[in-house]
């Protein structure tokens, strides 16, 4: 039966939709439910924020939405974010066939999503897409045997949020407040408070200290993020691009020209049709570590490269773009094998990842240089022969 997963464009649920898809055989990913001319024996919807007609539900066998919500309890906007914001640490995800009305065809699986109490955003919105694509794929594991079942009992509607819902109350602790910070966005709607007229902005992270009760120093900013270009902000986008274009970082790239803000722009539209390449921003609390991108070769091998931010003068962002690119491909993409290629001449990014275990497999010419191809398993022990050294 062929799948199809829609999602709106310029949001946050991307790259879970992009993982989706490679899940699914002969899955296919849009952006817009006029670009599906053709009938599909499944679609599901998945954030989707743009009307659908009637017409459009009709050319599909099934149409399936998936709400964070016991429905027909919590209909509307947000669901995950009040219902966070109630306090609640069991969240019921419900997949159901849509219909004509919002929130309301027939209940074919329902689940619940257990909280610790103590997740923000980030971690909110990873939990809820992992859950989104758990329905999904046990939706298909027990399809066609599956019996939807009607909504019952009491509906109740929740609102759209807005940015003035971030607003904190300095009259009331940050105790009796929690649950408000843990569904504010850093970037998009950071927590924010009035005080003589003047707005203060808070941004609010995890971190995690062994050693912080007895006073010592080893503390660890759990902050990082990752974020698809396709996502990114004008002028994100921009900064990215002075990165690429830096003498430094373009010396080691195969194209080593400089790049226009119109090529620049038009490449990123182009990475929303292509499942098969991902491009990153990474942060660390908030600030820009790098870039780092993955195009699969094959079901199970992926290649990768990445380049730092050349206006920070730190020492260990190869170190943790790496770290981060192993466990992206490894542990998300599912990938057994990872590659690149990488200049001869760059003895420093060489002995960088001859330190997480990838070794050279091949050498060839590009455009008069050395090339060297190195790669990775997915094991302890890397196997040579794996990566084509006998």
């Amino acid at each position: 039966m062929k799948v199809a997963i829609l999602t709106s464009p310029n949001q946050w649920f991307i790259p879970y939709a992009k993982e989706l898809e490679s899940k699914i055989p002969n899955a296919k990913l849009y952006f817009s439910h006029k670009d599906l001319k053709e009938s599909y024996g499944i679609v599901f919807i998945l954030s989707y924020h743009q009307l659908i007609e009637q017409e459009f539900l009709d050319l599909h066998e099934y149409n399936l939405v998936i709400h964070a919500s016991a429905l027909p309890k919590g209909k509307g906007w947000s669901p995950l974010f009040w219902q966070v914001l109630e306090g609640k640490d069991s969240i019921v995800f419900t997949l159901f066939r849509a219909d004509a009305k919002a929130d309301n065809g027939a209940i074919y699986l329902q689940e619940t999503l257990h909280l610790s109490g103590l997740e923000l955003y980030e971690e909110l919105r990873d939990k809820q897409a992992k859950m989104c694509q758990k329905l999904c794929l046990e939706f298909l594991e027990k399809f066609p045997t599956l019996s939807p079942k009607a909504q019952s009992g009491e509906e109740s509607f929740y609102p759209k949020r807005s940015p003035k819902d971030s607003e904190l109350d300095i009259a009331k602790s940050l105790e009796s407040q929690f649950n408000l910070l843990r569904i504010v966005s850093n970037e998009e709607f950071p927590a924010f408070f009035i005080k003589e007229g003047k707005k203060f902005v808070l941004k609010i992270y995890v971190c995690d200290s062994a050693d912080s009760a007895g006073g010592g120093n080893n503390l660890e900013i759990l902050c990082l993020e990752l974020e698809d270009y396709v996502v990114l902000s004008d002028l994100e986008k921009k900064e990215v691009l002075q990165w690429r274009n830096h003498p430094e970082v373009a010396k080691n790239l195969y194209n080593q020209k400089e790049i226009s803000l119109a090529e620049h722009f038009a490449f990123i539209e182009s990475l929303r049709q292509n499942p098969q390449k991902q491009y990153f921003l990474l942060r660390f609390c908030g600030v820009g570590l790098g870039s780092i991108n993955f195009g699969k070769k094959s079901s199970e091998e992926v290649e990768f490269g990445f380049f730092g931010n050349p206006n920070l003068s730190l020492s260990g962002i190869g170190r943790v773009l790496e770290q981060v690119s192993l466990v992206f491909a490894f542990d998300i993409l599912g990938a057994r094998q990872l590659t690149l290629e990488v200049f001869a001449r760059n003895k420093q990014v060489i002995n960088l990842h001859k330190k997480f275990g990838f070794q050279i497999s091949k050498e060839k010419e590009v455009k008069g240089e050395k090339v060297l191809e190195m790669c990775k398993d997915n094991t302890r022990i890397l196997p040579l022969r794996h990566c084509g050294v006998e």
